[in-house]
């Protein structure tokens, strides 16, 4: 095993163990005894425990982006790529709540490092759908962009504390909830253009494997 591929391995199992037993919940002894090595080969890898939850919450941004970036390459519709990008986001947000939530509560530098710059450009990229969509008069002329921002913004952040019984079912129908908002902005022309791809543009959402 190379080294990169053994410091992953490290990063991979102390990701779930913050996110099932919570931050404050683990110790470097209880990773290093996970993994059947030393403690002190554990620390010859990283200096210290936040040094290690950085890197899962590095790990964790970068998948976000991952994840981003393959339905960029399959659907060219920035409007509806951000209702993808809300549901990626809040798959994400559900799937690592626990850790999420508690790193931003007791390490906000290490969580802003990474999540801030994200909530940031996760903004400019809806901002960017909805210039898109005014710039070719697919919204109604009183549509309220900047609220609809503020809306679609502030969803990806609260639903990541929600406790869904069923995240599947949950993310679908948080799903139609983005399609909906977005067509209650729409032109009746556009509307009837948006319907004739939505069905494709939820399958490649469906396809896309979000872990």
């Amino acid at each position: 095993m190379s080294n990169e591929e053994y410091r992953g391995k490290i990063v991979e199992t102390a990701l779930q163990m913050f996110n099932t037993r919570g931050t404050r919940g683990v110790t470097m002894d209880d990773i290093a005894q996970s993994l059947h090595i030393s403690k002190r080969t554990l620390y010859e890898t990283f200096a210290n425990k936040e040094e290690l939850l950085a890197e899962c919450l590095k790990l964790v941004h970068n998948r976000i982006g991952q994840l981003h970036c393959q339905i960029n390459h399959k659907v060219d519709e920035p409007l509806l790529v951000t209702t993808y990008m809300i549901r990626v986001g809040s798959s994400i947000n559900h799937k690592y709540s626990r850790l999420l939530d508690e790193a931003e509560r007791y390490y906000p530098d290490i969580h802003d490092r990474y999540f801030k710059v994200h909530t940031e450009t996760f903004r400019s990229t809806v901002q960017r759908g909805f210039d898109y969509a005014r710039q070719h008069n697919y919204l109604r002329p009183d549509a309220d962009t900047d609220v609809a921002i503020d809306f679609l913004c502030d969803l990806i952040q609260r639903h990541r504390l929600s406790e869904a019984d069923n995240p599947q079912d949950y993310m679908h129908r948080l799903n139609e909830v983005c399609f909906t908002f977005l067509r209650g902005l729409m032109t009746v022309e556009t509307i009837e253009r948006y319907e004739k791809s939505e069905n494709r543009f939820k399958q490649l959402v469906l396809e896309t494997d979000i872990e």
